[in-house]
């Protein structure tokens, strides 16, 4: 396998999985050879194709996942469509790529990079940061997205002997990409009472793949990701937290904490700790140890769990001193799951938390709608072709109605699905791209032959597409910095050649333009605004801005509580 032999290779023909990196290395070069980080794409590439666990530059991590998986959505790549894709999309590459490039320009030239306050990426509380922000960011990789799908339900699972419940991962195109096995297996915990607690959620682990287990891995990758973490990289893992996150308070009703929602999140927690990881020949397995018995047949450097579980904290009664179950956990996701995430969050997709929220007992389907489309937005945004029409028959699939649902209760819930994330301002609108022709609804075999062929155009809300054009990294705390300076500076009211009140924003009312006015008066920065305040510089900036969805109340009244104290004096 050499560069020569790639080259002879013809256009049309698929390339071997292993000459991808040189592959995408000849094509990409042209465009960023100006670049000296890279470079190190050479040494990537040509690394890669005799090694697949070698760690790649993280620039050239993200020009994969742009290009195979977010562009080429794991199609089989031919040096003809490779050319295509940069021909047709080298604008969205270069946008995902050339950050990257420059910041690792500056370790090549031995010069610091400049810390730009990127305050996202170290929350002390992610919590707060994503209730203010109505929002989670869960990983673009289609493998990761495979997973999720395979959590998400026990019926996946089939028992098969000794015990052991397996469930083939299947991809959109019907390929086989891995296992999942679970068998009920324990960890080493330091406390006798702690061991057994852990053993009685693992009783259960089985009945525990479902929406909310779902839910829960892409609320802890985003926990992890975000959070602060120790000198072993675990995170604080509170259960309460996810309740928070999943409290929906359209009536301020206050969240009460109940022992048994604990004891449903630290369930699933169990479950996903329990799944072991392996990549062989770039396929996903999910595999339980006690399952490999044979090292020839298994590469056992390659497994991992899907979580480590260091410690955890145990609730226990006041009165007689009994545990009552496990409430907290130190915990942080396996090498392999960490590939996953990229930490400037380039290969993020922002998810509503709405969607977070749904019941994952009555509201499964807004949830799996909910989660497909937020993904197909960021990879329609990137490519710029939002009005890409979705076929009726993929979104059926995507929601996995029961197979009692008979064709006309099928097209009601999908309808009904679509008009309630509407309402909820996950979706802006949709429409079929042709009427339907109700004369053929209910006829032999309709809804594969008909209507399953229809094409539906599902937009989501403009502030969706801002979120998805965003960089998370340090380019956009620079960009940030700059759009917040000039709209101050165009908001700004010229005092000196108006000569009115001593304070002209004496009688005017609260607005975003009222509150930039008022901070470049006072000549404060935004973040030493929101300090006073007491809100995160985000919220507030977003208030200005004009991009908040839903104004969270105590804000309003905390900014309404400086406002008038800061315009009287």
């Amino acid at each position: 396998m050499s560069k020569l032999m790639l080259d002879e290779l013809p256009d049309r023909m698929v390339i071997k999985q292993q000459w991808l990196p040189l592959a995408l290395y000849q094509e990409a070069i042209g465009f960023f050879s100006q670049y000296n980080a890279a470079k190190q794409w050479q040494i990537d590439a040509e690394s890669l194709a005799q090694d697949v666990t070698y760690q790649a530059s993280k620039s050239f991590k993200v020009l994969s996942e742009c290009v195979f998986h977010t562009l080429l959505q794991g199609r089989p790549v031919t040096k003809a469509l490779l050319r295509e894709a940069f021909v047709n999309y080298i604008d969205t590459i270069i946008y995902e790529v050339e950050p990257l490039l420059i910041e690792e320009d500056h370790v090549y030239e031995n010069e610091p990079i400049v810390d730009l306050e990127v305050e996202q990426l170290n929350l002390l509380n992610t919590t707060e940061d994503a209730l203010e922000n109505e929002r989670i960011f869960t990983s673009l990789n289609s493998q990761y997205l495979l997973m999720r799908d395979t959590v998400s339900s026990s019926k996946k699972f089939n028992e098969k002997e000794d015990g052991v419940f397996v469930s083939d991962m299947i991809d959109a195109k019907g390929e086989l990409r891995g296992t999942a096995e679970l068998r009920k297996d324990t960890i080493s915990l330091p406390e006798q009472d702690q061991e057994k607690l852990w053993l009685s959620l693992m009783e259960s682990t089985i009945n525990a793949f479902d929406e909310l287990t779902a839910d829960l891995l892409d609320i802890i990758s985003h926990m992890w990701v975000l959070q602060k973490k120790d000198a072993d990289g675990y995170i604080d893992f509170h259960s309460d937290e996810v309740l928070k996150l999943r409290h929906d308070n359209p009536d301020n009703k206050p969240l009460v904490i109940r022992e048994r929602d604990r004891f449903k999140i630290m369930k699933r927690v169990a479950a996903l700790s329990s799944i072991w990881i392996s990549m062989r020949e770039n396929d996903v397995k999910i595999v339980n140890k006690d399952t490999i018995k044979d090292n020839e047949d298994y590469d056992f450097t390659t497994f991992h769990r899907m979580f480590d579980i260091n410690s955890v904290k145990v609730a226990y009664d006041k009165e007689t001193g009994q545990p009552k179950g496990i409430y907290a956990l130190k915990i942080k996701p396996a090498p392999i799951l960490r590939t996953y995430f990229d930490t400037s969050l380039q290969t993020f997709v922002p998810l509503d938390l709405k969607i977070i929220q749904y019941s994952y007992h009555t509201q499964r389907e807004l949830k799996r709608l909910g989660r497909y489309l937020s993904y197909q937005w960021k990879v329609r945004t990137l490519s710029r072709n939002l009005k890409q029409p979705f076929k009726v028959r993929t979104l059926v699939e995507t929601l996995d109605f029961p197979a009692s649902y008979n064709g006309v209760l099928v097209r009601d819930k999908l309808e009904q699905t679509l008009d309630l994330l509407t309402k909820d301002g996950i979706i802006a609108e949709w429409y079929y791209q042709e009427p339907v022709d109700e004369s053929r609804v209910g006829k032999r075999d309709w809804v594969k032959k008909y209507w399953g062929e229809l094409n539906l155009i599902i937009l989501p809300p403009q502030e969706t597409i801002e979120d998805n054009r965003q960089k998370y990294g340090k380019m956009a705390a620079l960009l940030e910095k700059e759009r917040t300076k000039q709209q101050l500076l165009n908001s700004a009211v010229d005092v000196a050649s108006v000569v009115i009140d001593a304070n002209p924003l004496k009688d005017v009312p609260l607005s975003p333009e009222s509150v930039a006015e008022l901070i470049d008066q006072c000549k404060l920065s935004i973040r030493s605004a929101a300090a006073e305040i007491g809100m995160s510089h985000s919220t507030l900036l977003r208030y200005i801005n004009k991009e908040a969805k839903r104004p969270n109340k105590a804000n309003m009244q905390k900014l309404q509580h400086w406002y008038d104290k800061k315009r009287n004096i």
